[in-house]
């Protein structure tokens, strides 16, 4: 699974105009700390006197300015790479990005709709990373064991997200930021993944030999079904 802002997009810049601009037509005046804040909390927790009503509005102002620019955000860096590279595994963005609005657009634009099985927006839970729901979701979505799945994103929410739905994580960037694996590049995402692969398929083996030898049973057209110790071959 992949964070979508800051892993598939480098959309980091445009977030930042655009918050500063919805915020100071508003009437606030932001300065740097503050829109970091804004970016990964809840914007009423860090502006007390910001209303339900004005939230609103904001976002609204915010999310149009949004639609306009973000389709001009280039790609991380490499990223494309990175799916190709794993692209027989099913993947899926899990995103607190508005889906339909945002995401797939962006995906269609640069030809990478195909990669992802499923999209987990802000629209489809009622609670956003750093809450597992969106993972949780997304998991369900791919028929996936949470034993085998990993989130891969830029943030402590992506992280927090993964570790509260019981899966494990990879940040993408220089920061440990708590996860299980770091990959300061796309490059280095590259080679976690691959050892990632390689560490599964000794796992698998490992667990085939423990199981014993496989015992060939009846033949149903040109598959031949195992017996109780093995697996269909």
């Amino acid at each position: 699974m992949f964070d979508f802002d800051g892993t598939i997009a480098d959309t980091s810049l445009a977030w930042r105009q655009c918050i500063l601009a919805a915020f100071a037509r508003s009437g606030f005046r932001l300065d740097d700390s503050t829109v970091d804040l804004l970016l990964v909390s809840p914007w009423r927790d860090v502006i007390a006197d910001l209303t339900e009503a004005g939230e609103s509005a904001i976002e609204s102002d915010m999310v149009a300015a949004m639609s306009d620019m973000h389709l001009a955000c280039p790609l991380q860096a490499g990223i494309e790479h990175v799916l190709q590279a794993v692209s027989g595994v099913p993947m899926a963005i899990v995103t607190s990005s508005y889906r339909e609005r945002l995401v797939v657009p962006y995906l269609r634009q640069h030809g990478l709709e195909g990669y992802f099985a499923a999209i987990v927006g802000s629209e489809d839970t009622e609670v956003l990373k750093p809450r597992p729901e969106p993972v949780l979701a997304a998991l369900r979505l791919l028929d996936a064991d949470p034993a085998g799945a990993w989130l891969i994103g830029d943030s402590v929410a992506d992280v927090a997200a993964a570790k509260s739905a019981g899966i494990r994580s990879i940040a993408l960037g220089p920061e440990p930021i708590g996860a299980d694996r770091v990959a300061e590049s796309t490059d280095s995402l590259r080679i976690v993944l691959a050892e990632l692969a390689t560490e599964h398929e000794d796992s698998a083996r490992a667990a085939r030999r423990r199981r014993g030898p496989v015992v060939a049973g009846p033949v149903v057209g040109d598959t031949v079904i195992a017996g109780e110790s093995g697996e269909h071959l």
